[in-house]
């Protein structure tokens, strides 16, 4: 989290608060677009960038240092599991400990993949389908570095299914 100098309008001075600072990176632009309005919403979220692939998503990580990376799982030029791989082993050798948490917001409801998606490093893992349920929450948590994951309950129909 970043501390940001605000104005409060009941003291009349400068005040320190906390954002978190989030990076969206999805393949399809309505998606990052209905995130970013969601997010943005919400007190104390800045949304400060998005990605719509892979390596851009590590560019965007490196130059804009978000505190949790918004990223879905099958994305053109690399995959979130090899961007979330690399983020991991880029943080190994940095100086500053300045590594962002990542919350899988992806198609694929499978226990086989959100496995291997807290090995390479996430901390979270929801599905699109539940999104308007269970991203909130979800980025709260991984915000605090604890694991939240959400898949499809038994018998469940997709969120909008009828």
């Amino acid at each position: 989290m970043t501390f940001r100098a605000a104005i409060d309008p009941t003291l009349g001075k400068e005040i320190a608060t906390m954002t978190t600072r989030i990076l969206l990176v999805d393949d399809h632009p309505i998606v990052r677009e209905g995130l970013k309005t969601v997010l943005q919403r919400r007190p104390g979220w800045e949304v400060v960038g998005e990605a719509s692939d892979g390596e851009e998503a590590l560019e965007k990580a490196e130059a804009l240092h978000p505190d949790v990376i918004v990223l879905d799982i099958t994305m053109p030029k690399m995959n979130g599991l090899e961007v979330c791989r690399v983020l991991r082993q880029n943080a190994n050798g940095s100086s500053d400990g300045e590594i962002p948490e990542v919350l899988f917001v992806t198609q694929h409801d499978s226990p086989q993949m959100l496995k291997e998606a807290l090995g390479v490093g996430a901390k979270g893992y929801v599905v699109k389908s539940n999104a308007a349920r269970d991203l909130l929450e979800a980025i709260e948590v991984v915000s605090q570095h604890r694991v939240f994951t959400a898949l499809a309950r038994p018998g469940e129909k997709p969120q909008g299914a009828n």
